[in-house]
Formats: C-alpha cells, sequence, structure tokens
C-alpha cells in the first residue's frame, strides 16, 4: 500500500467521523486471492463507503480528471451537478472550484488508494496499475455505472473493465473473480453477492456479455431482497426522484443528459477534440451521395442488367406500403440522431456499418450495373400517396438497385439498436418487425425486385461481422482498428 499523507490522514478521520458507519455484509463471498468488487456508484456514498469500511488492503478506481487540480472543477461540475436546475447550476460552478483543493488532496498524490482510470491512450495504465495492485494482494473495487438507466437500481454499465480479466489471466495464469457488490446508504449497510469468475477459453465478446449481465442482475436481485429502502442513483439528481428498491418507476423516467455536450463542439474540435471525433464518420454520407450522384447519371440505363424473377409479378403495386418504404428514412435520421446525444458506441458501429454496406453496394453497382422495370406506367387511384410516389419515381432512377441498401440499412439499424442492453424485449420485437415490412415495402411499391432483398444479405452478413461481432484470422492492426470503432 502507498503511505498516506498526513493531510489525507485527516481528512480521512473528519470524514470517518461525520460519515454514518456502514456494516459490510456478505464478505464471505469474497475469494481467497485478490479480486476485483463491481458495485453501484450511489455518487459519493459507494466510493466513501468502501473507503472506510471495506475490509482489507483495497483500490478504488477514480475518474483519472479527478486527481489533477487542473481538471477536477471542469469534471465535478459535469458529472456531479449538470443535472441540476438551470437557476442554480452557477452556485455548483463556483462549488466545483471550491472542493478541488479538497479533491486533490484526497485523490492525488499521498491521497487515498485509487487507480487513476482514463478513456483514451492511457487506458493501458489503468490496466497495468490495477493488475500490480492485484499481484500485490490488494482487490480492486470499481463502479462501472455511466450513460443510460437500465432498471430503478442501476445505470448502464461501462462493461470494458472486464477485459481486465484477459489480461490478466495472459500475465498470471490466474482467473479473475468479479464480485458484485451493492451499497445502500438508507440501510447503511454494502451487500457482497456471490463471485462470478472468468472463463479465458469462452469468446472474449461473449464473456464480457456474461459477466457483465451477471453482476448487473445479481445487484439488481440483491437491492430487491432487501427491506424497503430509498435508491441512491449514479446520477445526481433531485431527491424526490430518487426510486425505493421495490418500486416499478425506472430511473429512465428522469430527463436524460447527452453523452457528449456538444455545446462544447467547434469546428475544429471535430479533428481534435475526442469527445467529438466521431463526428468525422458523417463524412460517409458526402461520399456516398457523390458515389450515388454518378453511379444513377454516369452509368444508362441501357447498360444494366435487367433485374426479375417470377415473384416479382405475383406482387402487386400498393401504394398504402409507401408509409413503410418512407418509414425508413425516418429511422435512420432517429437512430443517428439519438445515439448521437445518448450511445456513442452505437453511433460509431452504425455509422461504420453504413459506411461498408455504401462502399460494397457502389461497387456492385459499377461492376454489374443494374436496373428494374417494375414500375407501374399509371395509377389505378389518384391519392396523396400515389402522389408521393409519382415524386419518388422522377427523382430516384430505377438503376442502381441491385442489392437494396433499404434491406441493407434496415438490417444495420436494427440490429445496432438490438444490441443495446436498454431494449426491451417487447421493442425488439417491434423493430425486427419493422426492419422486415420495410424491406417487403420496397417490393409492393415496385422501387425493387425481390431478387435485390436476397442480394441484400451478404452485404448485411460482411458489415455484420466486422463490425457487430468479433472475427478471428484477421490482420492484428485491422482488428484493431476495429475494436477502435
Amino acid at each position: 500500500m502507498k503511505k498516506l499523507s498526513i493531510r489525507y490522514r485527516i481528512i480521512k478521520a473528519a470524514v470517518k467521523f461525520f460519515y454514518p458507519a456502514v456494516d459490510v455484509l456478505g464478505t464471505e463471498n469474497l475469494p481467497d486471492e485478490p479480486c476485483v468488487v463491481v458495485g453501484n456508484h450511489c455518487q459519493m456514498d459507494g466510493p466513501i463507503s468502501c473507503e472506510l469500511y471495506f475490509p482489507g488492503e483495497h483500490y478504488i478506481w477514480c475518474a483519472g480528471e479527478m486527481t489533477k487540480v487542473k481538471t477536477i472543477p471542469g469534471y465535478a461540475y459535469k458529472d456531479f451537478w449538470s443535472q441540476k436546475p438551470v437557476w442554480i447550476r452557477w452556485l455548483f460552478k463556483i462549488a466545483s472550484y471550491l472542493i478541488t483543493p479538497l479533491a486533490a488532496a484526497m485523490f492525488g498524490k499521498g491521497g487515498a488508494n485509487v487507480i487513476p482510470v482514463y478513456h483514451d491512450t492511457r487506458a493501458l495504465s489503468t490496466f497495468r496499475d490495477t493488475i500490480a495492485r492485484l499481484n500485490e494482494g490488494a482487490n480492486v473495487i470499481i463502479f462501472p455505472e455511466h450513460g443510460a438507466p437500465v432498471n430503478n437500481i442501476l445505470y448502464d454499465f461501462n462493461d470494458r473493465f472486464i477485459d481486465l480479466a484477459s489480461v490478466y489471466y495472459k500475465q498470471t495464469g490466474r482467473r479473475m473473480k468479479f464480485v458484485p457488490m451493492y451499497v445502500a446508504p438508507a440501510l447503511r449497510q454494502v451487500h457482497l453477492g456471490k463471485p462470478v469468475e472468468y472463463d479465458p477459453d469462452a469468446p472474449k465478446d461473449g464473456e464480457r456479455r456474461r459477466i457483465n449481465d451477471y453482476l448487473m442482475s445479481s445487484i439488481t436481485d440483491i437491492a430487491r431482497s432487501l427491506p424497503e429502502h430509498r435508491v441512491v442513483p449514479y446520477r445526481n439528481i433531485g431527491k424526490k426522484n430518487y426510486p425505493g428498491n421495490l418500486s416499478e418507476k425506472p430511473f429512465g423516467r428522469m430527463r436524460r443528459r447527452p453523452e457528449v455536450d456538444y455545446r462544447q463542439l467547434t469546428p475544429k474540435g471535430i479533428f481534435t477534440d475526442k469527445r467529438f471525433t466521431h463526428l468525422k464518420l458523417l463524412g460517409g454520407w458526402i461520399v456516398y451521395f457523390a458515389l450515388y450522384f454518378l453511379t444513377e447519371n454516369l452509368i444508362p440505363a441501357e447498360k444494366c442488367h435487367v433485374i426479375h424473377c417470377a415473384l416479382d409479378d405475383v406482387i402487386k403495386f400498393d401504394e398504402r406500403w409507401l408509409i413503410f418504404y418512407c418509414a425508413w428514412y425516418v429511422w435512420i435520421v432517429f437512430s443517428l440522431l439519438y445515439f448521437l446525444l445518448y450511445d456513442v458506441g452505437s453511433f460509431r458501429k452504425l455509422q461504420t456499418y453504413f459506411m461498408i454496406v455504401q462502399a460494397l453496394a457502389v461497387i456492385v453497382y459499377i461492376v454489374y450495373p443494374s436496373v428494374q422495370m417494375l414500375r407501374p406506367e399509371s395509377f389505378e387511384r389518384t391519392n396523396i400517396l400515389t402522389a408521393l410516389m409519382g415524386f419518388i419515381y422522377r427523382f430516384d432512377t430505377p438503376t442502381g438497385v441491385c442489392p437494396s441498401l433499404h434491406v441493407a440499412y434496415s438490417v444495420g439499424i436494427c440490429t445496432a439498436w438490438l444490441k443495446r442492453r436498454e431494449t426491451t424485449r417487447g421493442n425488439k420485437l417491434l423493430l425486427a418487425l419493422l426492419c422486415v415490412l420495410i424491406s417487403i415495402s420496397t417490393t409492393f411499391v415496385k422501387q425493387h425486385s425481390v431478387v435485390d432483398i436476397f442480394a441484400a444479405i451478404p452485404l448485411c452478413v460482411v458489415a455484420h461481422v466486422l463490425i457487430f461481432s468479433k472475427v478471428k484470422g484477421l490482420p492484428a492492426k485491422l482488428q484493431a482498428a476495429i475494436e477502435r470503432i
């Protein structure tokens, strides 16, 4: 253990004097060997309870910004108080500077036994320090809540901390154990659950999901098994919005905060500020529309291969399917905007998926230009849908149709939503149904042949494997680039 400064010892003694004593229950679940304890943050209650009362030698993961004087005010305000009412936020901005000397004394040199956590290239130092502390015989405590709420107990976990187990196993040959922990300030208790062990022989992504799901469900089960009490949420929100541990009202009813504060965005920041570099991916649309214009206008229809199958003659034109066909545009815009605000990781994956299928489709359109002759010469009925359909026909030529990007995009959007832990089972069914209906609609409005739908499947598979799955046998540099997305 590192040497603690006299200043920190005084601060710790003062906090312990005023902070209510906490009972740590379930210590029999702690393995004999060093382990990683994973719990709910409870704002400052989680770290304080563990620093003061957790048994044995231990280190706590702490945001790296809270260990340096220059970065403490900005991080403290953003993470602790930016959810406060607008009219009083100025007071908390002042408070963020007032607490800086105290925070520096607590988390800086000579302070608490913390491991600075970073989310950039310095993350390697976080892993290295963590494994060093484990090898010294100390337990490591992590509070990985972030992003969106999943129920009335927890916000979603940033599950990348589980990759520690893989590195730990490679270096030591030992299987890391993760212990779930529920912090209940209202009961003045900390509860430890049964540990889960990392399996080095299982696929890395699957193991990360398994362990993360186990930890989140175990913490939730522990909380709901206790006497009724108020849950202290990860976000610093009004106490009137704190739910009970037995409440059916999730945190999701509260106002959500965007994952990135785009108010601080500058044109230069898109290329230099890591918070906003994901916006560069939107440039893929500029490239795609340029290529779309070229393939649509430079390849004459007489040089295109006609796409047709027997099913196309069975399916009759029905303008009512235009509703689902146009829902595709809304789905794309809504999904990208939502992910930009609340799930940047999903935005990166989805936009990269789009770029891959766009590139593959354009290659096919150039190598094997296609056209369909399925559009009706006239409409049997005259209504707003047929009028809109006529406009689309004039705007969108019948060339460059195989494979269908309508289908490929829909599958990608659906996959991005299904991969999110917050998506409920009912919503997953609705999203899958919407994907199918949009794909089918392309044939009823005679924008695509049935052949185009099936031709889109290989594009979906390639993009899905590269973006949403881990591929064995890929060159190391390519795999690393994919994992950075």
